[in-house]
Formats: structure tokens, C-alpha cells, sequence
């Protein structure tokens, strides 16, 4: 993605988060921003943060679990994350606000959110497009998610030994 490479450069790694509008860009969070994101679909949005280290130092208070894709899983996922930014007449990504930490930015997303098509539901979709067996059913939260890919890439992890993974 072009605007990508533009806004941010070469950098190590870049995390992707979807969600809703104007629940993601506030700069409070209200009760009325929460209960309309959760029960009525409303515009969605990308936030791209430039990663310039390991996401487990840039991230050192949070969970990180490493796991290998195939090359056509990787595009797959990829293909997955691009089709998640609305585009203009010409094909651009829009480009919103400033994200909320680091270098990163807000982009129009593409998609509604609310309650049954979450973020974390978002993740296991872009999970599975890249070929693992997760369930869309019931991933409301971020552990759900989490606790799929822990007990999934456990054995696969333990069968690669020290294998380099991306």
C-alpha cells in the first residue's frame, strides 16, 4: 500500500487495529460513545502505528504471541488488512486524524461496527484469511482471541524449535 509506505516509512513492523469511529478516535470515552458503538453499526476505521523495534519491546506490558506464516498465508492476510480501508473514487486510502500513541494515523475503514463484528472479530477474520482454524463465533473479546492462537501455535511453536518466524 503506497499511502503506507509514504506516512510511515521503512519501519520494522506495522500493527493494524480496526474499529469504530468515533468509539477509537475519541479523546474521551463516554458512556453514549460505548453503548452507540456496541448496538448500532456505525462507521468503522484503521489505525496504523509505525512498530521501529520488536513488538515485544514496544509493547513491553502486553501480550505478544509469535507464530509462522507461509507466504501465501502472509498475502492472504495482507490482501485481508487492505481490503479493511475504504478507498476513494481514484483508490486512495483516506486518511483521518493522528492516531492515538506513537507515529500513527487514522484511515476511513471499511465496514460497520458493532456488537457481533467487532475488533476481536475482526482479528479472527483476518486470522483466518491467513489459513488458521479459528472460529468467528464468539470472539467478543480480545482473550477469546488470544486463547485461540495460545492453544493453537502452541504445538506448532514447540515442533519448530527456534525456527525464524515473521
Amino acid at each position: 500500500m503506497p499511502a503506507l509506505q509514504n506516512q510511515f516509512g521503512d519501519v520494522g513492523s506495522l500493527e493494524f487495529g480496526w474499529g469504530d469511529k468515533g468509539f477509537y478516535q475519541a479523546e474521551e470515552i463516554t458512556l453514549g460513545l460505548t453503548v452507540r458503538a456496541m448496538l448500532w453499526p456505525t462507521e468503522s476505521v484503521m489505525h496504523v502505528v509505525a512498530v521501529p523495534q520488536s513488538p515485544r519491546e514496544y509493547f513491553p506490558d502486553s501480550e505478544v504471541v509469535t507464530f509462522c506464516l507461509t507466504d501465501s498465508a502472509l498475502s492472504s492476510l495482507i490482501q485481508f488488512i487492505a481490503s479493511s480501508f475504504k478507498r476513494n473514487d481514484i483508490g486512495d486510502v483516506m486518511p483521518l486524524q493522528s492516531g492515538i500513541y506513537g507515529d500513527s494515523q487514522f484511515y476511513q475503514g471499511e465496514g460497520d461496527y458493532y456488537l457481533m463484528n467487532t475488533c476481536n472479530k475482526w482479528t479472527a477474520k483476518g486470522l483466518r484469511s491467513a489459513g488458521m482454524n479459528i472460529s468467528l463465533s464468539f470472539k467478543l473479546t480480545a482473550d477469546s482471541v488470544m486463547d485461540h492462537l495460545k492453544k493453537e501455535m502452541s504445538p506448532l511453536l514447540l515442533a519448530a524449535g527456534r525456527m525464524a518466524c515473521r
